[in-house]
């Protein structure tokens, strides 16, 4: 077995009471510890220890865990139609099995308590046939448009192509005789749910020439079965992806569409999936443990509302890499991935754990700046004083220029015209547009590798040299101080992050990449995520006027 039936409840025990498995590890390495001499593995097995007694007090009660259970029965993962159903042997048989289910509803008996058992069984596609299993393949097979019985074709990126394993098609007109002889003997078990993920995934019609179906009939033969499913048999049903027509009857879909394609007409995602469905239907996105990107996983659970989704065995994965097909289920070794499921769930739990009945009302691509290194910051401050400094020049040039204009009009051209300088206001205007103190502005040095200050009175010196005061009484007087000016450098803006007026900078990041997604509960209360899914820090200002840093993959919580 890959994983027992008596696994799942050592699994469901161990996630209930994490801390204990924590403690149990800690003093397991601790007695290592103790009985080493080689002091380098005995720091190693220290070290390991503290490790566990960290997490001790962080990690939560995971008592609320469904498990879908693929490949135990009719013949593990290569398995045949379940026309029959036989719980393997290797898993623990039919008596293990009842054990498991009585187990899982005393349990999910208690408040606040939930162990859901839901078998996985493939209606809509023939896997593996042996005798007497009660298909008939010239009768319960869709045919293709040649006439061909038709199977599952799947792109394979490395051919280029569409392959088949010979999963072959079922007719969906067959569904209906097919499903009554697998609900009489599936509800002599006292299993509250049921897993048939492809029915919420795929379509298929036939092209029967005597008897074709097209692909809306077939919709009608499948909402029939989960149909029965939920409301003759009264069973929580499990979906893949969540066909619009399938929603109605699932208790939970899994592998739900709570992403963008990224594909190159693709401006950014929207939690369309979340908006919809949360506070009606569990769902979750494709296993955490399958995820290139854990980090950017979690942030879009949050902001679509999703809960975890992982798939594990308890035993023999290695055994796994020997089989074809079966080795694309790498990296699903359970006590590999135990503490990471037990941290990433208080992540989770602790954003949207409380929000399970609210509705997501809205959703906005805000913007932020990024957060800039310290060389940057320096490289700007040079930039932007420089700037400065030529600007002063042709400003004060502007000024000696309208000066003399004015004398001119005045009628009294022999007038001597006189600078004057505000040291202090010009010190001023450049220590507001690089957001310094006056005297820390002054000191900065500039590419010349003079100081600012330094730079600043060889400006004054220069100008007062060349227009100086003859007689203040008489002369023409012009107060070089403080003027309006506009930098073509921005690394700063005063600017909201959802204003449409948004004065951007050298480092706004707009590219769909910030995100304020809103949760509204019934009462009209409302709690807000921004989420940051930079792979750099970001300041991020509100219309409130808070104003707060985001690391990469970082999110805020705002409970209004």
């Amino acid at each position: 077995a890959l994983t027992a039936f008596e696994d799942i409840v050592t699994m469901y025990q161990q996630l209930a009471d994490s801390a204990k498995v924590f403690e149990e590890k800690a003093a397991e390495y601790d007695a290592l510890a103790a009985e080493e001499t080689d002091e380098a593995l005995k720091l190693q097995y220290q070290d390991t220890a503290a490790g566990y007694r960290a997490l001790i007090s962080q990690v939560e009660t995971i008592d609320n865990i469904n498990f879908r259970l693929t490949g135990f029965g009719n013949g593990g993962l290569y398995n045949t139609y379940p026309t029959k159903v036989r719980w393997d042997r290797a898993c623990g048989g039919k008596r293990a099995f009842k054990k498991l289910v009585e187990t899982a509803n005393s349990v999910s008996a208690e408040a606040g308590k939930n162990f859901g058992i839901y078998p996985e069984f493939d209606f809509m596609y023939i896997n593996y046939t042996e005798m007497f299993d009660g298909v008939s393949i010239k009768g319960s097979v869709s045919r293709m448009v040649d006439n061909r019985y038709a199977s599952k074709q799947v792109y394979s990126s490395i051919l280029m192509e569409y392959v088949s394993h010979f999963t072959l098609v079922i007719n969906p007109e067959a569904l209906e005789d097919l499903y009554a002889k697998f609900a009489k003997k599936y509800s002599k078990y006292d299993v509250q749910g049921i897993s048939v993920a492809t029915m919420g995934s795929d379509l298929n019609s036939n092209f029967d020439e005597d008897q074709p179906i097209n692909r809306d009939e077939a919709q009608g033969y499948v909402s029939n079965i989960l149909s029965k499913l939920k409301n003759e048999q009264k069973l929580d049903v499990m979906l893949d992806i969540g066909n619009a027509y399938t929603v109605k009857y699932a208790s939970h879909i899994l592998n739900a569409s709570i992403d963008s394609s990224h594909f190159s007409y693709s401006s950014y995602a929207i939690p369309f999936v979340g908006m919809v469905l949360h506070g009606s239907v569990n769902y979750a996105g494709t296993p955490l443990n399958y995820s290139g990107s854990p980090a950017y996983d979690i942030l879009r659970a949050i902001e679509s509302g999703a809960s975890l989704y992982y798939i594990l065995c308890y035993q023999n994965s290695e055994k796994m890499k020997e089989d074809e097909l079966l080795s694309d289920y790498y990296g699903i070794d359970y006590e590999t991935w135990f503490e990471n499921v037990v941290t990433t769930y208080k992540t989770l739990n602790g954003a949207i754990g409380e929000l399970q009945n609210y509705n997501i009302t809205d959703h906005k691509i805000i913007k932020a700046e990024r957060i800039i290194d310290n060389s940057e910051m320096e490289a700007n401050y040079v930039l932007l004083l420089d700037e400065f400094v030529s600007y002063l020049d042709v400003s004060i040039n502007d000024m000696i220029d309208n000066g003399y204009d004015e004398i001119i009009e005045s009628g009294e051209i022999g007038k001597n015209l006189a600078l004057s300088f505000d040291r202090a206001a010009l010190l001023a205007l450049a220590a507001d547009i690089v957001d310094l103190d006056a005297a820390v502005t002054e000191a900065k040095v500039l590419a010349s590798g003079e100081t600012f200050g330094a730079t600043l009175d060889a400006v004054i010196a220069k100008y007062t040299a060349e227009y100086p005061v003859v007689d203040a009484a008489t002369d023409y007087m012009v107060e070089v101080k403080t003027n309006e000016y506009d930098s073509k450098y921005s690394f700063l803006t005063d600017s909201n992050a959802t204003d449409d007026d948004y004065k951007y900078t050298e480092y706004t990041s707009d590219i769909g990449n910030i995100v304020l997604v809103t949760y509204t509960g019934k009462n009209g209360e409302k709690v807000q995520f921004v989420l940051n899914y930079n792979i750099y820090s970001v300041k991020i200002r509100l219309e409130s006027g808070e104003e707060f840093t985001l690391d990469k993959y970082g999110y805020k919580k705002i409970t209004q």
